[in-house]
Parts: structure tokens; C-alpha cells; sequence
């Protein structure tokens, strides 16, 4: 995120998120990592989306020296790592502990949730969604990020 002109916020469900964050999304399926990049995009956000089709392609760009994900959406069923090892791995470096992290899963299993939401998910969004779930998942996820960034 460019600090240095006046940053514009979306105002979704009362939580104003930056209109220009950098996503990350981790999608082995491609037709819906560019469904998830073109729905951002339709939302108003104008940052930089990088997609990664697994855990070691995104474990690659996020060690990139300049690599800045504000926001991270990964898939949790992927091929090789899952979007759990992806969450465990990210949120153990400083660089990423408080970058909001939104697992995305075809399973609405509860359990398995919990376990990531333990170990540092923001919220997660079950498939298929829709771009209003999307957008609460965002807001949510975005309002939970610790420290609290100024706005």
C-alpha cells in the first residue's frame, strides 16, 4: 500500500478497507482464482492481485524482497500443501502475523475452521460464493488485523 498520496477506502459493512491493498490468492483452480481477481476488482479495489496456483508458488512470491500482500485468500484444498500449511507457515514470520488471512473451502467443516482460525485465519468463505459473502468476509477479516493499521 502507497503511503505517500491520499489513501481512498471501500466502506463495506461499516469497515473502511483501503481501496489500493495488495491481495494474494492461492487457487489451484485458475478459472476461480480469475473469478476471485475479477470479483475484487468489481468490488472498486485497485491494488496489485497476485495469484499463486500452490503453497510453494506462494511461499516463493512472499519471500520476495518486495513482495507486500496486504491481504492473503487461500483455498484450503490444494494440490501438495494445503492452505493450512500456507497459514501456519505465513503467520509464524513477523512480516505476515497480521495480515488478514481468509481460508476459502468447498467444506463447511466447523472443526476444521476452528483449527484455523487458531492458528491465525481471519474468517473463512465456503464455496461457492457469492461477491457479497466475499465482500463481508473482507470486511470482516480486515476489521480482526492486529495491530490496528491507521487509517
Amino acid at each position: 500500500m502507497d503511503v505517500s498520496k491520499e489513501v481512498q477506502f471501500l466502506e463495506i459493512d461499516q469497515v473502511k478497507v483501503p481501496k489500493d491493498i495488495g491481495f494474494l490468492i492461492v487457487e489451484d483452480e485458475e478459472d476461480i482464482s480469475e473469478l476471485m481477481k475479477d470479483t475484487l476488482s468489481e468490488m472498486g479495489f485497485t491494488g496489485q492481485v497476485t495469484l499463486a496456483e500452490s503453497v510453494e508458488k506462494a511461499t516463493e512470491l512472499s519471500h520476495l524482497e518486495n513482495a507486500s500482500y496486504d491481504f492473503i485468500i487461500s483455498d484450503w484444498n490444494l494440490l501438495g500443501l494445503s492452505g493450512l500449511d500456507l497459514l501456519i507457515s505465513l503467520k509464524s514470520e513477523n512480516r505476515y502475523k497480521n495480515t488478514p488471512f481468509l481460508m476459502v473451502t468447498a467444506n463447511d467443516n466447523v472443526s476444521g475452521m476452528i483449527v484455523a482460525m487458531k492458528k491465525g485465519a481471519s474468517d473463512y468463505l465456503v464455496k461457492p460464493w457469492t461477491m457479497e459473502e466475499l465482500q463481508s468476509k473482507i470486511a470482516i477479516s480486515w476489521s480482526k488485523r492486529l495491530p490496528k493499521l491507521p487509517l
